[in-house]
This record gives structure tokens, sequence and C-alpha cells, in this order.
């Protein structure tokens, strides 16, 4: 298993040689936002769909 700073490097180390800084910094926060949702599914922190309507139902008012 690698490390934080390992699995950082390989997505930097992935993305196009033009890549903006911004791009880079999008390109990071986005995987570590998809590892936040997975570790969420995983422990079951999660909502129907439903539920999620109703929620933002509430929002709009």
């Amino acid at each position: 298993m690698s490390t934080a700073k390992e699995e950082l490097i390989q997505l930097i180390e992935e993305q196009p040689e033009g890549s903006s800084q911004e791009e880079i910094v999008r390109e990071l926060l986005f995987h570590i936002m998809v590892q936040r949702g997975l570790a969420d599914a995983d422990a079951g922190r999660v909502i129907t769909d439903d539920e999620m309507g109703r929620r933002i139902r509430l929002w709009a008012k």
C-alpha cells in the first residue's frame, strides 16, 4: 500500500506536461473527494435518493 504522499505524486506525474497548477490541484482535490465518498459509502454513511430530494427541497425554501 502506498502512502498518501506517494499516491499524490503518482497522480501529479500522470497529468499531461502542459497542465497548469490549477488543473493539477483540481485533479488532486477531485481524487481526495472521491476517496472520501468511497470511505463514507464503505462505512454506511449514505442516504437514499428520496432522502436527498427531501433535503434539497428543504434547502430551496
